[in-house]
C-alpha cells in the first residue's frame, strides 16, 4: 500500500473514532460542555497519533499542524451548534473565547499526549503490510 493509501486509512480510522466519540457525547441529543472538552481531547489524540506517523516535520511543526487541525474542527463541527440559553446574536462571541479556550486546552493536552507517548512508546497506527518487520 501506498504511503497516500496508509495515510489516508490513518486519517479514516481517526475520524471514525472521532464521529463515534461525537455520537455518544449527543446520544441524549445535549451536547455539555464536558461533552466538548471531551470530543477535542478525543480529535487531539487521534490527530497527534497520525501526525506523529506521517507528518515529516519536528515537533513544533507537527504541534502547529495539530493545533491547526483542531481549530479547523472547531469551526467545522462545534461552532455549528447552537448553544441553549444563549441568544443568537451573543453566540458568535461565545464561539470566539470558547474556541481559544480549546486551543490553548489542546496545546498543553498535546504536550501531555506527546510526553506520555515518547515515554511508553508510540502506537502503531499504519496498517500492517507484507514488509513489516514481525513481533
Amino acid at each position: 500500500m501506498s504511503t497516500d493509501g496508509k495515510l489516508y486509512e490513518a486519517f479514516s480510522e481517526a475520524i471514525q473514532k472521532i464521529v463515534d466519540a461525537y455520537k455518544v457525547a449527543k446520544s441524549d441529543d445535549k451536547l455539555s460542555f464536558t461533552d466538548i472538552i471531551s470530543l477535542v481531547g478525543t480529535a487531539i489524540g487521534e490527530m497527534v497519533s497520525v501526525a506523529e506517523v506521517f507528518h515529516g516535520g519536528d515537533g513544533s511543526a507537527k504541534k502547529a499542524a495539530v493545533l491547526a487541525a483542531v481549530g479547523t474542527f472547531y469551526d467545522e463541527v462545534i461552532a455549528p451548534m447552537d448553544i441553549a440559553k444563549i441568544p443568537n446574536f451573543i453566540e458568535p462571541i461565545v464561539d470566539k473565547g470558547v474556541k481559544q479556550l480549546i486551543l490553548v486546552i489542546a496545546d498543553g493536552t498535546i504536550d501531555a499526549i506527546v510526553a506520555i507517548f515518547n515515554k511508553g512508546g508510540w502506537p502503531d497506527n499504519t496498517p500492517d503490510t507484507p514488509d513489516d518487520p514481525q513481533s
